[in-house]
């Protein structure tokens, strides 16, 4: 049945597809020293590279109140201030090699389930992400190793207690869920306590198990988690999101063979020569195979039925369906 299955998943139309590598790292967003975007402009996000869009909310309330929860960007770099205002300065307190600006992640709440909101970067052809970088925030390390009037101190008193603070990078192909990689922001649930941490140095996470994606969410969450939602401050930084782009369909590969006469009795001639065949029937079976350049096949010995031809055409494999009567 599996080979079968795959068999009929085969025939679907091969095309040839043209992809381009690409880092986001944001070099083409441009910041004074020791500054941030945050949305206050208003325009509800930004594009980074040619194809990455990261939304962004901001909220003014009046009175010099605001907030904001998606995507911002920075290239602060205080790495001691334990303060909210410090939210946009990375943990590492240092840019990866040839950056001067990077991303900041905020996850905000759902006031209705106290859930985490994922942010959500889109893009505009399908992509192939192959890793990104990740730093803690500032104040969410600093708030993880000292605590505050929120937010508990890792560990607890006895600095035993099993903490952690998870980033959870999913990919998602239209509303597919393709996979989800884990990646731990600070981890102090071993038993040993000179094993637990809090990352410091920018980190670089594989992210090829995603596969092709249109959109990459990210969401984090926390042992410190109470009756309202998630304590610990939901920020992080991240930069160099290297990803391969499928930028256009060239041409469909299976119109470039064709073969006749299809029904056949016996002799079947290709269009063009063709390599590697491989004929199947209907249980998945090999009842033929050639190496070597092929230009026509005989069937006259073949039982009356369907089968499936797989053969090669300058480098790319086409499968076929024919009738033999």
């Amino acid at each position: 049945m599996l080979k079968k299955m795959f068999l009929c998943v085969s025939l679907s139309l091969g095309l040839i597809y043209s992809s381009k590598s690409q880092v986001i790292n944001f070099e083409d967003l441009s910041l004074p020293p020791d500054s941030f975007w945050n949305g206050s402009d208003f325009s509800g996000g930004f594009n980074s590279g040619i194809y990455a869009h990261f939304p962004n909310n901001f909220i003014d309330y009046g009175g010099g109140i605001t907030a904001w929860n998606g995507f911002s960007y920075s290239n602060k770099l205080n790495d001691s201030l334990q303060d909210f205002n410090n939210m946009y300065s990375c943990f590492a307190g240092l840019q990866l090699i040839n950056s001067t600006v990077f991303g900041v992640s905020f996850n905000s709440i759902d006031w209705n389930t106290n859930a985490v909101i994922p942010t959500e970067v889109s893009f505009t052809v399908p992509a192939i992400p192959q890793s990104i970088f990740i730093n803690n925030s500032a104040y969410t390390a600093l708030t993880i190793r000292n605590g505050d009037s929120f937010s508990k101190k890792f560990g607890g008193i006895s600095g035993n207690d099993p903490d952690w603070f998870k980033l959870d990078i999913i990919g998602y192909n239209d509303t597919l869920v393709t996979d989800t990689v884990h990646f731990y922001l600070a981890d102090y649930s071993y038993t040993d306590s000179l094993m637990d941490y809090i990352i410091k140095d920018w980190t670089e996470v594989n992210l090829t198990t995603l596969g092709q994606i249109t959109k990459l969410d990210f969401v984090l969450s926390s042992s410190d988690t109470g009756a309202y939602g998630m304590n610990t401050p939901a920020f992080f930084c991240f930069d160099n999101l290297n990803c391969n782009f499928i930028t256009n369909v060239t041409e469909n590969v299976n119109d470039l063979l064709d073969f006749y006469p299809n029904p056949t009795t016996a002799q079947v001639y290709f269009n063009k020569v063709v390599n590697n065949l491989k004929i199947y029937n209907l249980s998945g079976e090999v009842i033929y195979s050639k190496h070597g350049k092929v230009s026509s096949i005989d069937l006259t010995d073949f039982n009356s039925g369907i089968y499936f031809i797989k053969m090669n055409v300058d480098g790319v494999e086409i499968n076929k369906k024919i009738i033999k009567n």
